[in-house]
């Protein structure tokens, strides 16, 4: 049954979303806390290493196929779908903002924003970065 849901690259996707935040965060905090570096040069080693680590992860295991290996071209069009993502995000938050951000409602603005952001995120990603042309993909073995 595992086997299966990890069959979809959206659920692939989402956890590879969630283990580059917590490389992200953790990065940054260590960074910051630990070896004492500024905040703003901690947030972004750990957001350039959580990127990479998304990268990777997608090109071997989200969007795996039989022709998966580093690639600089999907590497850098990866950084393009990132500010992509930036971009709709914010457009999220300014569209989002009018309509819930009363006092105390900034939170659902973030989480409304950071949703949609994730959807424009995967599409790009599948659509633009990983589409290999004739390639068929690598299914992971079943098991039950």
């Amino acid at each position: 049954m595992i086997s299966r849901l990890l069959q979809s690259s959206l659920l692939r996707f989402g956890m590879v979303a969630v283990i580059g935040l917590g490389v992200d965060l953790g990065t940054a905090w260590t960074l910051s806390a630990k070896a004492g570096l500024p905040l703003t040069l901690s947030a972004f080693a750990g957001f350039a290493c959580g990127a990479v680590m998304n990268y990777l992860m997608h090109e071997f295991w989200t969007f795996r196929d039989a022709s998966s290996a580093v690639s600089v071209r999907r590497g850098v069009l990866y950084l393009v779908a990132v500010g992509v993502t930036l971009v709709a995000r914010l457009a999220a938050v300014m569209a989002l903002q009018p309509l819930f951000g009363a006092v105390g409602q900034g939170l659902v603005v973030l989480v409304g924003a950071t949703a949609f952001s994730f959807v424009v995120n995967y599409i790009v990603s599948r659509h633009l970065v990983f589409a290999r042309a004739g390639a068929a993909p690598v299914k992971a073995p079943h098991h039950d």
